[in-house]
C-alpha cells in the first residue's frame, strides 16, 4: 500500500475517534450539570459551571428572661417599655396579691405578648405549708386573680426563694402543675451584688443554651442593665422566648 492510500484510510478512523470524543466529552458535561442541579457541591468543579452554594447558618441558641415578684406600678412598666423596643418575649411570675393591686400592669404584659406565671398569692415559703396549703392558699387564688384579668389560668409556677421539699414537687407535678426554677441567677436583688458591671460579668461567665435567668421586675437595677443583659445575650447568638419555648 503506498504512503498516500494509507494516509487516506487512515483519516476517516482520526475524524469518528474526534467527533465520539466530542459525543462523549459532551456527555459527561451534561452528567455533570445533571449531578450540580441534583447536589450543589460546597466546592467548585473543574468541570462544568461554576455553582455558588448558600452557606447554612445554625440554628441560634434560646435564653428565657423571667422575672419575679411583680407586678410593680413603677419599674415593671419601665422593664415593659425596654423589651418592647428591643423586641424581646418574657416571662413574667407574678404575686397573686399584687395582681389585683395593679391589673392595668398584668393586662399589658399579657397583651404585649409576655408569659404571665404563678409566683404565689402571698410569697410565702412553701415549706411551711402543707402540700394542700400550697394549691388552696396560695396557687389557686394566685391564677385566678390572673385568669380573672386576661382569661388565661396559669399552671406554670415559680415558689418563692425556689424554696419547694420533694414531696411538694411530686404532688404538684401529679396536679398538673409545671415547677420552672432557673438556672443564672444575675442576683439583681442583692444589694450586695448587684452592680451592673458584675451582672455582665456574670452573664458573660453563666450561659448556656436554654438557660432560664433569675430577674426581678420591683428595683431600679433590672431596668438599669436590662439592655445590656439583652445585648450581651445577643451579641453570644441567643435569641429570646418564653420559659414554654425553650428545648
Amino acid at each position: 500500500m503506498t504512503k498516500r492510500k494509507k494516509t487516506l484510510w487512515v483519516l476517516p478512523i482520526i475524524l469518528v475517534f474526534c467527533f465520539l470524543g466530542q459525543q462523549l466529552a459532551y456527555g459527561a458535561q451534561e452528567n455533570i450539570n445533571e449531578l450540580l442541579e441534583g447536589f450543589p457541591p460546597n466546592t467548585v468543579l473543574k468541570e462544568g459551571p461554576v455553582v455558588r452554594v448558600k452557606k447554612q447558618t445554625p440554628p441560634r441558641k434560646k435564653v428565657a428572661l423571667t422575672f419575679d415578684d411583680g407586678p410593680d406600678p413603677k419599674y415593671t412598666p419601665q422593664l415593659l417599655e425596654i423589651l418592647q423596643k428591643e423586641q424581646v418575649v418574657a416571662t413574667f411570675f407574678v404575686v397573686g396579691e399584687r395582681v389585683g393591686h395593679y391589673p392595668d400592669v398584668v393586662r399589658r404584659i399579657n397583651r404585649e405578648g409576655h408569659l404571665i406565671a404563678n409566683h404565689s398569692f402571698t410569697h410565702t415559703d412553701f415549706e411551711h405549708l402543707t402540700n394542700e396549703e400550697i394549691v388552696k392558699l396560695e396557687l389557686d387564688p394566685a391564677s385566678k386573680a390572673v385568669e380573672k384579668l386576661t382569661g388565661y389560668y396559669p399552671l406554670i409556677m415559680r415558689p418563692p426563694y425556689g424554696s419547694l421539699r420533694t414531696d411538694s414537687v411530686n404532688f404538684l407535678r401529679g396536679e398538673g402543675w409545671h415547677i420552672v426554677r432557673w438556672s443564672l441567677d444575675t442576683f439583681d436583688w442583692d444589694r450586695t451584688r448587684n452592680k451592673p458591671e458584675r451582672i455582665i460579668n456574670r452573664i458573660l461567665e453563666l450561659h448556656h443554651p436554654n438557660a432560664i435567668v433569675l430577674m426581678h421586675c420591683n428595683n431600679k437595677t433590672t431596668v438599669e442593665v436590662l439592655p445590656q443583659v439583652i445585648k450581651t445575650l445577643r451579641d453570644l447568638g441567643y435569641d429570646f422566648v418564653t420559659v414554654t419555648d425553650l428545648n
